[in-house]
């Protein structure tokens, strides 16, 4: 009689049970995935627009002219304040021209709303008026951060009110 050799393996039952469960778990971990992908890019976007608040100023200064910052449409065109935007771009004046100086396209799902269009900075380091950024979830899932900019022209980053991002 030869020797039986014990089988290794799992059985399909214990396979699909398996496979279940691993299922069970993805369903309930993606929604909290989600929520943090969405927060990262909220985050991500209020920090891109500090530091564009920053550099607007900073060049106005250094090249003794008026800088501006535009919230922007999807196609780069500047939008009325209260108005949704897409990105934003940064300008210093020359007479009646516009040298563009910075920019950029917000996250997908994640839009800007600012009290004033265009902010303006003063070469001798002020803002043309106080303003707020509001970097918003369009899903409403993450609460809004605010850009808040003050009259001395300097900016610092707070938590946004939930009524500021509705329409």
């Amino acid at each position: 009689m030869g020797s039986r050799r014990a089988c290794v393996g799992v059985t399909l039952i214990e396979l699909l049970f398996c496979l279940g469960l691993l299922a069970l778990l993805a369903g309930l971990a993606a929604p909290g995935f989600q929520t943090s992908l969405r927060a990262a890019a909220v985050r991500s976007a209020t920090f891109e627009m500090a530091i564009g608040v920053q550099q607007t100023r900073a060049n106005s200064i250094t090249e003794s002219r008026p800088g501006l910052l535009c919230p922007t449409d999807s196609s780069g065109n500047c939008v009325a304040a209260g108005s949704v935007a897409a990105g934003w771009r940064s300008f210093l004046e020359t007479g009646a021209s516009r040298e563009e100086t910075g920019g950029q396209n917000l996250p997908r799902g994640v839009v800007l709303k600012a009290t004033r269009s265009p902010i303006r900075f003063w070469p001798s380091s002020f803002a043309a008026s106080a303003g707020t950024l509001t970097i918003c979830d369009e899903a409403g899932v993450i609460a809004p951060r605010a850009i808040i900019i003050s009259a001395t022209g300097r900016a610092r980053v707070d938590a946004g009110a939930p009524g500021d991002c509705e329409s």
